[in-house]
């Protein structure tokens, strides 16, 4: 029996159709400069914490919507990254968006240097509200 199922040549994907493809999951990418502490995200990240995709958020910004709870293990868990006692980090905290809403972050990340380049912490978050729900 033939299968239907072609193989797609991901070459041809641009960033645009990835965006689409993160967009509908959820996921949002996102890479700290250790150094000057300059975010950049996706706008996935961006509607993940209850932004518009075109805002800019800052690093100060993002961790003043986590709730004060979780704050200290948030940043611990940066910490330990940077130093390079953990190899990874993965954290999950509430945030409260800017509408008053409360919600659950899965945050994963790695340290990255690229030759030449300043020392980044990348990595993505996924609303995980939802099923944090569901389970409890």
């Amino acid at each position: 029996m033939r299968s239907n199922i072609r193989s797609i040549d991901l070459s041809i994907i641009c960033d645009g159709h990835w965006d689409v493809v993160f967009d509908h999951v959820g996921l949002g990418f996102w890479e700290l400069s250790v150094a000057t502490g300059i975010l950049r995200s996706t706008r996935s990240f961006k509607e993940n914490f209850g932004y518009p995709p075109n805002a800019v958020l800052s690093y100060e910004t993002v961790l003043g919507l986590i709730l004060p709870e979780d704050l200290d293990h948030v940043q611990d868990e940066i910490e330990l990254t940077v130093t390079r006692e953990k190899s990874s980090y993965n954290v999950l905290y509430r945030i409260r968006r800017p509408d008053g809403e409360i919600r659950w972050i899965k945050a994963d990340g790695i340290l990255s240097q690229q030759d030449g380049e300043s020392l980044k912490l990348i990595g993505t978050t996924l609303d995980v509200t939802d099923l944090k729900q569901s389970v409890s």
